[in-house]
């Protein structure tokens, strides 16, 4: 009957959509987490120019309000492009250039040296975490993942995907290697193989509601890119055999998934 396979797309897609928000949001507090501890990361440094200028804001657009001169300390507190928020001792608090802060001396008395995640973090990344969407099979899917490199070439992930579709819905579970090549290209290649488990549940409008559980196995291709920051963005392509043979089955079955999104790492 049609209208029951439209309510239970329409489900279907209501709840991938709720299940992407929630992975967005989980990225979202990983980003502000970082940020924070980027941001509680303080560090005081000596005035050595003659003077510092104060900003209400980062730009030059911004009003100048204050002016701190050589000789004191100053707190730095954090980085917006090309311009650094920073105390005075005296309580203000407000903006400085990158170029006058790199004048300023650390307590060792070496000059200030500001550093921002770059292409080379990337390729000595220990963590990232990371939220996708795309098709498994026909159907719409939602994954949260997590990864640990061993080295710039190699690193494991441990992924959650979940997926809802006109006939069914399923749960994975994986674990799998990444391989990668040519890390330092901008668009880098890479190949995956895992492992892993997937509960498969029938629409409740079939006779046969039962939900069954099999193992499966995937291989798959993707390139990632690095954006900025902490941020890259990632398309692949895999090809899962889920080993769902028995009494009632004649053979496995295969699927095809494709996803694209965005991780963070650290």
């Amino acid at each position: 009957m049609p209208a029951p396979t439209c309510r239970s797309r329409s489900r279907g897609l209501k709840h991938t959509g709720g299940l992407l928000v929630q992975g967005l949001l989980v990225l979202l507090i990983l980003i502000s987490r970082i940020a924070q501890a980027e941001e509680d990361a303080v560090l005081q440094v000596t005035i050595a120019d003659p003077f510092i200028e104060l900003h209400t804001g980062p730009g030059t657009g911004y009003p100048i309000f204050h002016i701190i001169d050589r000789g004191s300390q100053v707190t730095i507190i954090k980085q917006r492009t090309s311009w650094i928020k920073i105390r005075a001792t005296n309580g203000e608090v407000g903006w400085a250039s990158r170029d006058q802060m790199l004048q300023t001396l650390l307590p060792s008395g070496d000059k200030l040296t500001i550093t921002e995640a770059s292409r080379s973090d990337f390729e000595r990344r220990k963590w990232m975490l990371g939220v996708m969407g795309g098709e498994f099979g026909n159907a719409p899917v939602i994954s949260i993942f997590s990864g640990y490199s061993f080295t710039k070439n190699l690193s494991t992930e441990l992924s959650l995907s979940q997926s809802i579709g006109t006939v069914s819905s399923s749960t994975l579970l994986k674990a799998n290697l990444l391989m990668q090549p040519f890390p330092e290209w901008s668009y880098s290649p890479y190949f995956t193989l895992g492992v892993g488990g997937i509960r498969i549940k029938p629409s409740s409008t079939l006779i046969s509601a039962n939900p069954r559980d099999s193992s499966v196995a995937q291989v798959g291709i993707g390139i990632q890119h690095y954006l900025n920051r902490r941020f890259i963005f990632r398309l692949d392509y895999s090809e899962y055999i889920v080993f769902s043979a028995s009494n009632t089955r004649d053979k496995n079955e295969e699927i095809s998934e494709w996803k694209a999104g965005f991780a963070v790492f650290f």
